[in-house]
């Protein structure tokens, strides 16, 4: 078994020096619409406002360096991209609308395939208070590739309909970003920010907690609220510093004399910086066993909760091809693969476990795939090529579900 670990992983690091050095052309694979087009996130937020008919939906869009297409321009690199975030009624009218230019400049190429550095803007409606449909297209100003996402926004009536409306909360970087992931340094300042409508001016204070993942709490008080009006802001500042990587929930409560309203934000503590592929350490972990030897694997299996973050780093940072860069080319590789495994082969097992998800995270996107659903007499099958590596595998739906079994010998050439 260790054998096969370490020439698991040698193959491993050879595809990644492959794509490093060469020009690979993403082929066309498999049933996804969206390869190769941009990805993004957005994050509506959902704010009280003066009028208590009235709601204002803050939209904040991220897109990673990575995601976009740049060109290089005299000695530096630009990329930039277009939104159109619109906000959409029952009767699919138009309630609300902006169209965003956006353009970003680095000065190396290594910054350009970032997957930590980003582009972030915000858009803000004002709008009646009912149900919408927000609609947030991106297009690549250089590729001229468009993606949409959608999402609905409700307003509970046990929320939004009474003398008291919390809106959702944010949390908040240094600089006073809006923070759009779910980990965060612990050596890095975090604070919450929160949004207060009452008909009651003399409610002044919100309690507060922040409890760990056994809901044992950590730290509790009151946040007061200045000065008295309807609408009240305010922030506060999370002590994480001192606290262990782990995930935590912080969770305010706001108290009328007849209402009471509450909102929680989950969020994770961690060691230092990782992909934004990677949402939960103990499962990324796991998902190591195609590259990691067996001694490796019990050492990030056994660690105490207070090292595993730490040891993970160690062990990928022993692959970095890039050590004095902030990125790890070869672990945000790796955990591409596996995100997109999961999106694409899931079905009885997740993604990333079954046996067309262990090909590809082990020797990437295949140079051609032939597939043949509908044969007669035979149960459908799939051959993927890999012409660098002069391999090709086939794969065949044995039971009529959909999981494709792996019938070619992975090792038998090495």
């Amino acid at each position: 078994m260790k054998i096969y670990k370490v020439i698991r992983a040698a193959l491993f690091l050879a595809a990644m020096h492959l794509l490093a050095s060469s020009a690979w052309a993403q082929p066309e694979f498999y049933a996804d619409p969206f390869l190769g087009y941009p990805e993004f996130r957005v994050l509506p937020l959902r704010l009280p406002t003066a009028n208590p008919d009235s709601v204002e939906i803050g939209v904040h869009v991220r897109i990673l360096y990575d995601d976009l297409q740049f060109v290089k321009v005299a000695n530096h690199y630009e990329a930039g991209y277009g939104l159109d975030v619109v906000l959409l009624d029952g009767e699919e009218q138009t309630v609300g609308s902006n169209h965003i230019e956006r353009q970003v400049s680095v000065d190396n190429y290594g910054q350009t395939n970032s997957r930590q550095l980003n582009d972030q803007t915000i858009c803000s409606f004002t709008i009646a208070l009912h149900p919408v449909q927000l609609r947030v297209s991106l297009v690549d100003r250089e590729s001229r590739k468009e993606r949409t996402l959608t999402k609905k926004i409700e307003f509970p009536e046990k929320e939004w309909g009474r003398n008291l409306r919390l809106g959702d909360l944010v949390l908040l970087d240094a600089a006073g970003s809006v923070q759009m992931g779910s980990g965060f340094l612990r050596d890095q300042p975090l604070r919450a920010a929160c949004w207060l409508y009452s008909d009651a001016e003399s409610v002044s204070e919100m309690a507060y907690r922040l409890v760990n993942e056994n809901d044992q709490i950590v730290f509790n008080g009151k946040m007061a609220l200045q000065p008295a009006a309807h609408l009240r802001a305010d922030t506060l500042d999370l002590p994480i510093k001192d606290l262990p990587s782990g995930s935590y929930r912080l969770i305010l409560e706001a108290s009328a004399e007849t209402a009471k309203q509450g909102r929680a934000y989950p969020f994770k503590i961690i060691w230092q910086n990782l992909p934004d592929y990677i949402q939960d350490l103990d499962l990324a972990i796991r998902e190591l066993k195609y590259i990691a030897t067996d001694e490796e694997m019990d050492r990030l299996v056994s660690a105490p909760p207070s090292r595993r973050e730490e040891i993970f780093q160690e062990f990928w940072k022993k692959q970095d091809p890039t050590p004095s860069t902030p990125g790890n080319e070869k672990m945000e590789e790796y955990y591409r693969r596996v995100r997109y495994a999961n999106e694409q082969f899931s079905g009885l097992r997740d993604g990333w476990e079954t046996d067309m998800g262990r090909i590809y995270i082990i020797f990437g996107p295949p140079t051609d795939v032939e597939r043949h659903p509908f044969d007669i007499d035979k149960k459908p099958y799939e051959y993927w090529y890999y012409y660098d590596l002069n391999r090709k595998f086939l794969f065949v739906d044995e039971d009529g579900f959909g999981e494709y079994r792996l019938k070619t010998p992975i090792w038998h050439d090495y």
